[in-house]
């Protein structure tokens, strides 16, 4: 957190790029838990289980 300007300093609201989706669907597939591709690509776990959810990786 930067104090100074009261601001996160994470990817706060931006879009899972092409590579991102990929390395989800690579590693979902290879039965890597959300959680755990989460820590790996410095996302929420939630926005993996969206978009796992959402269908838009396999």
């Amino acid at each position: 957190m930067d104090y100074l300007n009261n601001t996160p300093k994470s990817r706060k609201n931006k879009h899972l790029n092409a590579y991102e989706r990929g390395q989800i669907a690579l590693l979902h597939s290879e039965g890597m838990s959300a959680y755990a591709i989460a820590k790996r690509l410095g996302r929420a776990s939630n926005t993996i289980r969206n978009e796992l959810k959402r269908g838009t990786v396999s």
